[in-house]
C-alpha cells in the first residue's frame, strides 16, 4: 500500500526530529523508512498509519538514524579525502608536473630577491590564510542551498580548509629556514603541494555543490 503524500510529510517531520539536519540522509532515511511502511502495509492491510509506523520504528531501533549519519559522514569523508589525494597526484605526474615543477622554481627564484629567505619562506606559508578567504566565501555562498544544508558540502569544505592550519606554522617554518638555510628547496616542495591540496579542494567543493544541484534540481 503506497502512503500518501501527506503521509510521507509526517514520516519527514518525524525522522527529522532526531536532528537529522543534512539534507541528503533527510531524503534517503524518509525513502528507506517510507518503503519499509509500505512493505508491512503489503503484508497486513488491515493496519492503521500509526501502527505501520510503530512496527517499522521497532525495526530499526531509536539509534538507528543517529548510527547512519555517523557512518554516512566517515565514508564521506574517507572519499573526499580519496579524491583529493587522487587529484594531487595527478598534478605530480606528467604532464601536469610540469606546471608543478615552473610554479616551485617561480618562487624560488623569487627569494633570491628578498634579504632575508627565511622571512620569505614564513610569508609564503602565510599567504595560505589568503587562500582560505574564497574557501569560507564559497562555504559561506552555499552552506545552505535551496534553504536546505547538505552533509557533502560541509565535509568537501572541511578537507578543503586546512590551508590556515598550515599557514600558522610560519614562524616555526622561518626559524628553521633561518638555522638551516638549505631548508628552503624542501619547504618550497612542501609548500607547492599544500597549495596544490587547497586549490583542488575548492574544486571539489565546487564540484560537489553543482552534483547537488543538478540532483536535487536547485536552481
Amino acid at each position: 500500500m503506497k502512503l500518501t503524500t501527506e503521509q510521507i510529510g509526517y514520516v519527514s517531520n518525524y525522522i527529522q526530529s532526531f536532528d537529522i539536519k543534512w539534507y541528503e540522509l533527510q531524503v534517503e532515511l524518509t525513502d528507506h523508512f517510507v518503503s519499509i511502511m509500505e512493505e508491512i502495509w503489503d503484508e497486513d492491510p488491515k493496519l492503521t498509519f500509526h501502527q505501520v509506523q510503530y512496527i517499522a520504528e521497532q525495526r530499526f531501533g531509536r539509534n538507528y538514524f543517529k548510527e547512519v549519519e555517523k557512518e554516512r559522514k566517515f565514508i564521506l569523508q574517507k572519499e573526499y579525502n580519496r579524491q583529493m589525494r587522487k587529484m594531487v597526484a595527478d598534478f605530480l605526474k606528467f604532464p601536469k608536473i610540469i606546471g608543478s615543477i615552473l610554479l616551485g622554481i617561480l618562487i624560488y627564484t623569487v627569494s633570491f630577491y628578498f634579504e632575508n629567505p627565511n622571512k620569505y619562506i614564513a610569508g609564503l606559508f602565510g599567504l595560505l590564510y589568503l587562500f582560505s578567504i574564497p574557501m569560507f566565501y564559497r562555504w559561506l555562498k552555499n552552506r545552505k542551498i535551496n534553504g536546505e544544508r547538505f552533509l557533502a558540502v560541509e565535509i568537501s569544505f572541511g578537507l578543503a580548509s586546512g590551508c590556515p592550519l598550515f599557514g600558522s606554522f610560519s614562524g616555526f617554518i622561518k626559524d628553521l629556514v633561518k638555522d638551516y638555510p638549505m631548508l628552503i628547496i624542501p619547504f618550497i616542495c612542501l609548500w607547492v603541494v599544500i597549495f596544490l591540496w587547497c586549490i583542488t579542494g575548492i574544486h571539489l567543493t565546487n564540484k560537489v555543490v553543482s552534483n547537488i544541484k543538478e540532483q536535487y534540481k536547485f536552481t
